[in-house]
């Protein structure tokens, strides 16, 4: 009996260990999201750009192994874990569509385009912060 009682505290504790890790790796990604964001706003400089747009698209890779606080615990086939995958592969779609932009050396479209961005993370904040 007593086994079993560690056993199941032992496990509860590295559940609980895992998912404080996982947020806490989701708020480190989202900060490199938004301090790229705010260089690649900033720089006039096309391999610069490259290099945040390159930094956001990792962030935004290694995001999608975490989820917010909002839906920890959840099921994999939970739809609000679905909606904010989805909202994962949106940013990911327009950060290439932005890099593209970047790699024809039109760097002041890009920076137009990547208002997308920055209106897919308000929209997907309001539902999963």
């Amino acid at each position: 009996m007593k086994k079993g009682f560690c056993l199941a505290t032992l496990f509860a504790s590295v559940l609980m260990f895992n998912q404080g890790v996982s947020a806490h790796q989701l708020e480190t990604d989202m900060r490199v999201l938004a301090k790229s964001m705010t260089a690649f706003a900033q720089t006039q400089d096309l391999a610069e750009a490259k290099k945040q747009l390159m930094l956001m698209r990792k962030a935004a890779v290694a995001s999608k192994a975490s989820s917010p606080h909002k839906l920890e615990g959840v099921s994999k086939d939970d739809e609000q874990l679905k909606a904010y995958q989805h909202g994962l592969d949106l940013l990911l779609a327009q950060i290439d569509s932005v890099n593209a932009l970047v790699e024809k050396g039109q760097l002041e479209q890009a920076k137009v385009q990547a208002l997308e961005l920055v209106k897919l993370r308000n929209e997907y904040h309001q539902q999963f912060k």
